[in-house]
Parts: structure tokens; sequence; C-alpha cells
């Protein structure tokens, strides 16, 4: 553990590496005794490069009995939302994001239209965030200016959050579906969002990867299933469920919000509107491919940017390239 904390040589460590090596060390030791509670002996999904991948669970629980989603025979839009952000660039006060978000609208089993809005462009500066309606504290600013990622993500959710209003505004009975979780700390769509819209529509938040698909006892049990079914994970104010829409379907995680229904019957009419491969419904997946930047579209946003604001586009290099280098003999 010490050689791979600190490798120098023993003759070149110098007193406040070795004393830092140590504390480090103690670190570990703190970790593996706090640990031994929360890792040993449970399952373990390790990440691809820091890429979330699925767990196949080969055993179930046999105590446990997952709820058969039942198809909810009425016509119901399920108004499914997606969307993206992405820095197009920056000068040394600020940056400048595109977003674009999309629709997809499915009816009794079929996929039947869908809409694109954007791209929308948002600059984010020390003067505050324009192009969007979003109020930021200066500890947000802060966060947006020290952070791409922080402010790609605020952005879309921000966009994402003003379309399921809108939806929900709508005076058609609908299910409005949102491609996430509804208890994010940064994407959380709930809040003031009341759980019915208008016209009765219901908001439903429907995530592809959370902790909870790493629970074999549940996912186990609704993986062997042979019908579309279900389990309650957590009840509340927002009822957090996993469910597999097809027989041989993935497992996924939604989130509910509490409301004149059922879980089961939001989940039958889900699953009466929708059509669904690999047990993911049609209405998202076609809004998330519509929501996505190619790179005809970055060449498109940058020639309009240019030519818009006037700018005088700064030639550039790999910084990191260069200043890390490479093992493999190259720069």
């Amino acid at each position: 553990m010490t050689n791979s904390i600190l490798s120098l040589p023993d003759n070149d460590q110098p007193d406040l590496l070795g004393s830092l090596a140590q504390e480090f060390k103690e670190a570990f030791a703190e970790l593996s005794g706090n640990a031994e509670r929360e890792l040993y002996g449970k399952n373990f999904v390790f990440s691809r490069y820091g890429r979330e991948l699925y767990p196949y669970f080969e055993e179930s629980d046999a105590s446990l009995v997952p709820g058969c989603i039942i198809p909810v025979k009425q016509g119901r839009p399920v108004a499914s939302v997606d969307s993206t952000s992405v820095l197009v660039g920056e000068t040394s006060r600020g940056a400048l994001y595109a977003a674009r978000t999309a629709i997809g609208l499915s009816y009794e089993g079929s996929l039947r239209r869908f809409f694109r809005l954007g791209p929308i462009l948002v600059y984010v500066s020390s003067s505050g965030v324009e192009g969007i309606k979003f109020a930021a504290s200066s500890q947000e600013l802060s966060m947006l200016l020290s952070d791409h990622a922080v402010a790609e993500r605020v952005i879309r959710n921000a966009v994402e959050r003003r379309v399921i209003e809108a939806l929900m505004e709508g005076q058609e009975e609908a299910i409005v579906m949102a491609d996430g979780s509804l208890r994010h700390p940064l994407g959380a769509l709930t809040g003031s969002m009341p759980p019915s819209g208008k016209g009765g529509s219901r908001l439903v938040g429907f995530s592809k990867s959370s902790n909870l698909i790493f629970s074999e006892a549940a996912v186990g049990s609704l993986s062997k299933s042979e019908l579309p079914s279900y389990f309650v994970i957590d009840e509340g104010q927002i009822d957090t469920v996993l469910a597999k829409f097809t027989p041989d379907g993935l497992v996924f995680r939604l989130d509910i919000p509490r409301g004149p229904e059922s879980v089961a019957t939001t989940l039958g009419r889900i699953m009466w509107n929708d059509a669904f491969a690999s047990g993911y419904p049609d209405s998202l997946k076609i809004a998330h491919h519509l929501s996505v930047f190619s790179r005809a579209d970055d060449q498109a946003l940058k020639a309009l940017v240019t030519q818009r604001f006037k700018l005088r586009q700064i030639p550039t290099f790999s910084l990191r390239r260069i200043a890390l280098g490479s093992f493999k003999g190259g720069a």
C-alpha cells in the first residue's frame, strides 16, 4: 500500500511527502474499517472507464413477488421529454452554450408525433445567465462559471423543466415523462410543480441508471418474471418504482409523484399507450435521438454565432496533449 501511494526511492523521499504518505495510509486504514459494513460481501458493479454498466443477475429471491403491470386500455398521450446542452465556446468573461429539447408523443401503443425545440443559446458570465429564465444566486453563478459540466447540466434541466411545465399546463389529459430521476438534487423537476396538471396530466421520471438497479433481490425477481411487472421500492410524496414493461425487457426506475390515481394505474396507462423495445419507451428514445447535437450541428452553430456576433476565432491546440505528452512515445 505504501508503494502505491508514494513510489519514490527511499533515499529520495522528503520528510513532507513521507508524512503525507503515512497520513494517506492511516486514512485508508480508517476507510477499511468503516467500509467493512458497507462493502464487505456485497454485490459490486465495476464501471468501465467511468461509464455505468447494467448488472445481470442470474438468481432471484423466490420470496419476493412483484406486482403485474396490467394495461389500462384507455387512450392517453405519453409525452416524453429529453434535452441536451453543449459548450459552444468561451471568452475571457464567460461561456456560450447551446441547448436543444425534443418531445416524442406516443398514443395507444405507437409513436405518433415528435417535436424539436432549439438550438437555444445561453450565455453564462459574471453578470448572470442570459438566454433562458434562470435566476442564479452568486454562489450558483460561481459554480456554473467554474465547471462546464455543471453548467451544461443546469442549463439542460432548466430548459427541460420549462418544457415540462408547458406540457403540464395543457388542457389535454396526458402522461408527461421526463428522462431522469425526479429526486436528483441538480435536476429535481418537482419542487413547486403539482403532481397533476390542469387537464389531469401526470408527471413521471424514467431513469436508465440508478443505484436501485444494483439491488439483486428486486431486480433479479423482476428480470425472471415472465410478465410485465414492478416493485414499489420507496413510498412518499414521490413513489420510486422498479418496473419491467416487456417480458424480456430491462428493469428501469420510475419516480411517480403522489396523485389521484395509483402507481399501478399509471404504469398500466404507460404500457398501453407507449411502445417498448427492450423495455424502454419509444417516445423517450426518439426524444433522446432528436435532442442530441451532431457534428454537423456543431459546425453550423459555430458558423452561426461567428457571423451573428462578429467573433474573432482564436486558433487552438490541444493543451493536454502537448503538456502531458504520452508514455507511448508520441506527443
